[in-house]
């Protein structure tokens, strides 16, 4: 796609940096995006919080042995450079009315589908390893009639506004309070005296042959 755009006759590649540059008026304006605080805003930030202490143990799992500036290229930076790409392209495509081929739309809604059986997969694992349910333990029946048996109760209890997104967010948030008193209580010492990752903390890719 970004060889379409920049390198036909509708554009050249120093029309990508110009495009580029366009994202730094996101940050000027950033105060506009914030506020006020709707109930589209707050949807989506609860909605992060409930996915947070996932993504935290799923990060967890491979920063062993990671400075915290590896850690910060890792999770912030080079996912910014990524994302302010794919949206410059998307927007010089919106911008110039470019057209996009079937087999684009097909390959984007592919890795749509990709990401959320992406998301799910490492979501199934992580709690499924925490309460000592992996198909090890209890068979690969149990194990993916179990696991499909939740996902369709949890979706059924969104689809009925049972369960309501801001409630979980919030009880993750009071885990948050929670795990922040009880290390001010009873492990305050311990964490202080913290100054480096332990030496046996080693950077260790085959993890994720592990987690397979």
């Amino acid at each position: 796609m970004w060889g379409g755009a920049f390198l036909t006759d509708n554009g050249s590649p120093s029309d990508f940096i110009a495009t580029a540059g366009l994202i730094t008026e996101y940050f000027t304006n950033l105060h506009q995006f914030m506020l006020p605080l709707n109930d589209y805003h707050e949807f989506y930030l609860f909605w992060w919080f409930s996915w947070s202490i996932m993504i935290g143990q799923f990060t967890a799992r491979f920063v062993s042995g990671l400075r915290t500036w590896q850690l910060m290229l890792a999770m912030l930076v080079f996912p910014s450079v990524a994302i302010g790409t794919w949206f410059t392209v998307l927007y010089h495509y919106h911008s110039e009315g470019l057209h996009i081929s079937s087999f684009i739309n097909v390959a984007m809604i592919s890795v749509g589908i990709l990401m959320v059986v992406n998301s799910l997969d490492s979501l199934i694992r992580l709690y499924t390893e925490n309460l000592n349910l992996t198909a090890r333990h209890i068979g690969k029946s149990r194990y993916f009639l179990g696991n499909f048996a939740a996902m369709c109760a949890l979706t059924i209890l969104f689809q009925l506004d049972f369960l309501k997104i801001q409630w979980v967010g919030a009880l993750v948030i009071a885990i948050y309070f929670g795990c922040l008193g009880y290390i001010l209580l009873y492990k305050r010492k311990e964490v202080m005296a913290i100054e480096a990752s332990p030496e046996e903390n080693i950077l260790d890719f085959n993890r994720i042959e592990l987690a397979n």
